[in-house]
């Protein structure tokens, strides 16, 4: 009778401790749920608040945040003559949040290649055959870049001209005539000149392809999208922008003033 009593407290005891234990349990993750859901409640509604377009007081460039996650950066007010090309912006692509007075900006060429990298190869058998001849042509005369062409990787053969028009002996830059197949890269270097601190892009790459030269020496390369806002593109990656408030960003050294929602 007595070990009956004693195992009847002993099921009562653990049915407390069980009913204590699931009572934790239950206000654990009730809490878990709360600060989770307003923690997301906290997040959904900054974006709201902080896009919009931004300025800062001493010039006209603006940088618009868009409530989808995208950004464009607009270029000064230009009085330049219509002849001059002009284009709407000098950056887009995509913004976050790194934490909660701190945002970054990755501009698109870090995650989708622009329309201005597209060119056309054609290849034909011209000339001499003991020449290369390789011909690069833009879509106007602007272009202030120079070309550069790499063999083999090897850089001791790599050849930086201004003129687009190429001609290369090939016992001087090409494998042996045994060994057609010549790997060629294409690139263009930008010309920076002057005080003022240049932001856009030093090396634009093209292509590296094996390219048979004893079939094909004359090389054309189109470039039909190489252009002046494509050349000027302001590329960022992971660059950081802090929050003063909803209406301030600090960026650049200058504090960028909300003008209006986007």
């Amino acid at each position: 009778m007595f070990m009956r009593i004693l195992e009847i407290k002993s099921k009562e005891r653990l049915f407390t401790i069980i009913t204590i234990i699931g009572k934790y349990v239950v206000t654990g993750l009730t809490l878990s749920i709360f600060i989770c859901c307003s923690s997301l409640k906290g997040h959904k509604s900054v974006p709201e608040s902080i896009s919009g377009v931004y300025k800062p007081d001493s010039f006209s460039e603006r940088i618009v945040l868009h409530s989808d996650g995208t950004y464009e950066l607009f270029r000064p007010e230009s009085h330049h003559s219509p002849v001059i090309e002009q284009c709407d912006y000098a950056s887009q692509g995509k913004w976050s949040f790194v934490a909660d007075n701190v945002i970054e900006i990755t501009s698109e060429d870090y995650y989708n290649r622009q329309k201005g990298f597209e060119y056309e190869l054609i290849k034909d058998r011209r000339g001499s055959q003991d020449s290369l001849y390789i011909r690069v042509l833009f879509q106007s005369d602007f272009h202030p870049v120079s070309l550069t062409f790499t063999f083999n990787y090897d850089t001791s053969k790599s050849f930086t001209t201004d003129d687009t028009y190429i001609v290369l002996p090939k016992e001087g830059y090409l494998w042996d005539r045994r060994t057609a197949t010549n790997l060629i890269s294409f690139s263009l270097n930008a010309i920076v000149s002057g005080t003022k601190i240049y932001s856009g892009r030093i090396m634009f790459k093209y292509f590296e392809e094996y390219i048979d030269t004893e079939r094909y020496n004359y090389l054309t390369i189109n470039l039909p999208y190489f252009d002046r806002c494509f050349y000027e593109f302001v590329p960022y990656y992971q660059e950081l922008i802090m929050i003063k408030n909803k209406n301030q960003l600090q960026w650049q050294g200058y504090v960028w003033r909300k003008i209006n929602n986007e």
